[in-house]
């Protein structure tokens, strides 16, 4: 069992919050919406407040390939990209897990590759 996200650092002039977070949350809804999308959050780190953070949690790395493969997939992230100063996205896995005073190791696939988006 694994579990997999993925993240996008997205750093963002104070002049472009507003529509950023507006276009995200556009693009949050679209998200929610595809199989085996858990949850998608948009996080602001609190020592920088122009970077702000995308995470999604996925049932599984197919799932994150067939959302990347989207025919739209591009043309919506592009829309919140273009607002950004910079972009990094990546997939995380978990490694370890902890609740309720006790930890679980977890086992991601060893030869999970990269996701891109198709180009």
């Amino acid at each position: 069992m694994y579990e997999i996200f993925t993240y996008g650092r997205f750093e963002v002039a104070p002049e472009n919050e507003e529509a950023f977070v507006e276009a995200w949350s556009e693009f949050a809804a679209w998200i929610s919406q595809r199989p085996g999308n858990q949850s998608v959050r948009l996080t602001r780190d609190v020592r920088n407040t122009g970077r702000l953070v995308s995470v999604g949690k996925w049932d599984s790395a197919e799932c994150v390939r067939d959302f990347k493969s989207e025919p739209e997939f591009k043309e919506r992230l592009g829309t919140i990209v273009k607002l950004a100063k910079e972009f990094e996205p990546t997939e995380l896995v978990t490694l370890v897990k902890a609740a309720d005073g006790t930890a679980e190791r977890l086992a991601p696939p060893a030869d999970l590759d990269p996701i891109h988006a198709p180009t």
